[in-house]
């Protein structure tokens, strides 16, 4: 049968729905009368026609409770004509596995247009796109495809993700259509940036999921924070080895934990099984012609970064440090590499002073590199005003100052200034800022100890291949 003959049996099934709802006509009454009142005689796929009007009636008080749950609404509430377009919607959703959702949507759609309510369309797809990625629909129409794998995917974006989400008012599509739709304002900016952590590459595979889950949106803030955005939205993208429950489920507290702090709201991803990787692209928001690039940096400039660098590269290696690390230290270090805080706020200030930025992943030497080459200038760096947490200091005739200019995971700011920044701007940061060196004319940098000997650097920072 076509398509056009299955909308037929659609319709005379809406038909028997309202009649046998409103004007309590029996199965056969009703039946007979669309029968001779519509095209379902003539055009119609009657064997599926028939299939509807017996299958419907003894579901309506589960496809009832299906429709109130979703909507939020009392079933009697709803338009006569409405509830019987989204009965319909929801038997065959749940009981009709062989038909894809997005021709039962777009059947519904058309259904409630040409039954004269030029409004109900909206309503039918908003109900019915939620219902598409609802438990009823994964557990009795996924799983009765046979495909384990499909129906898993499912299951999980939506008790781990779709249904810890919530969305502002600039968020017209998320999780669940094929792109997602945001409204940019005119005096905005969109700015994007994209991550990928692969275990044993970018965290240990001894990791708890749910710090890898705060980390994985972190590195990705970072980037937004070095050109002073403010995080709105983010894309995951997961390849997970295989489906463990509590994995995912402390994974996806980690990742909300942070995306909450910055109410961010995750619009879509994909999943697939493979060797465990999580791939973030992020989404920021900022004024137009306020974001301080690379290139930027003039001879002159001061250099200076945020917060404390080191502490995270020594977490890699607290378990080597023995005696010369406490346990209330080595947690502290943990936390550094496992838990770092994006400087989001102090990326927005810093932004409106800074010629140059960006976010300490890599290592100082490294991306102060990028910052460099961008610029087609150099820089010298004064080794003791590096700064160092008191844990670091504690440890640096034993490890030296090499963790903190080339090891990288610090995920600090890194930029250049051409004047001192106000108090104020300090204070609205809230956080420290310390100024490490001068850009000058030239290429490369130079890191120059108290006696002013060049001091040697014996990694040069992470390497991505």
């Amino acid at each position: 049968m076509t398509v056009t003959a299955r909308h037929y049996a659609r319709l005379g099934a809406v038909q028997f729905l309202y009649s046998w709802d409103v004007q309590n006509q029996s199965v056969n009454q009703a039946d007979d009368q669309i029968l001779i009142d519509s095209n379902v005689l003539l055009n119609g796929d009657l064997v599926y026609f028939q299939k509807l009007l017996k299958s419907i009636p003894p579901k309506i008080s589960q496809l009832d409770e299906i429709i109130s749950k979703v909507v939020h609404w009392k079933i009697d509430t709803i338009d006569p004509v409405v509830r019987a377009i989204l009965r319909l919607g929801v038997y065959e959703m749940t009981c009709e596995y062989d038909v894809p959702l997005k021709v039962i949507t777009n059947e519904c759609i058309e259904l409630s247009r040409e039954f004269g309510n030029p409004d109900s369309y909206k309503f039918i797809n908003g109900t019915l796109d939620k219902l598409a990625f609802s438990e009823h629909v994964r557990l009795s129409k996924l799983i009765k495809r046979g495909s384990q794998s499909y129906s898993r995917e499912f299951e999980l974006i939506q008790r781990y993700f779709a249904d810890r989400q919530s969305y502002d008012e600039s968020v017209l599509t998320g999780i669940g259509d094929d792109c997602a739709i945001v409204d940019i304002p005119a005096d905005q900016q969109l700015l994007v940036t994209t991550d990928t952590l692969h275990e044993n590459v970018h965290f240990p595979a001894s990791t708890k999921a749910r710090q890898i889950g705060y980390k994985s949106l972190a590195v990705s803030l970072s980037d937004l924070a070095s050109k002073g955005a403010k995080p709105k939205y983010a894309m995951l993208n997961l390849s997970l080895p295989g489906y463990d429950t509590t994995w995912l489920a402390e994974f996806s507290r980690g990742f909300f934990d942070l995306a909450a702090q910055y109410n961010i709201g995750l619009i879509g991803g994909d999943t697939v099984r493979g060797p465990l990787s999580i791939g973030i692209t992020a989404f920021g928001m900022a004024t137009v012609d306020q974001c301080p690039l690379r290139s930027g940096a003039r001879p002159g400039d001061a250099v200076h970064v945020t917060g404390t660098l080191g502490d995270a590269a020594l977490g890699l290696i607290a378990s080597r440090l023995g005696n010369s690390l406490n346990r209330k230290d080595a947690e502290f270090l943990q936390r550094r590499l496992e838990l770092p805080q994006p400087r989001v706020k102090a990326g927005q200030v810093i932004a409106r002073y800074a010629t140059s930025s960006i976010d300490l992943s890599d290592g100082l030497i490294a991306d102060l590199s990028h910052i460099l080459v961008a610029s087609g200038v150099g820089a010298s760096i004064d080794l003791e005003k590096i700064p160092l947490s008191p844990v670091y200091q504690h440890l640096l005739k034993d490890v030296g100052w090499d963790y903190a200019l080339a090891h990288g995971d610090d995920y600090e700011l890194c930029f250049t200034i051409s004047q001192e920044l106000p108090e104020s701007a300090i204070e609205e940061a809230a956080v420290p800022m310390s100024r490490i060196g001068t850009v000058v004319e030239g290429d490369g940098i130079e890191v120059r100890q108290p006696n002013g000997e060049i001091y040697q650097i014996q990694s040069s920072g992470y390497s991505h291949f």
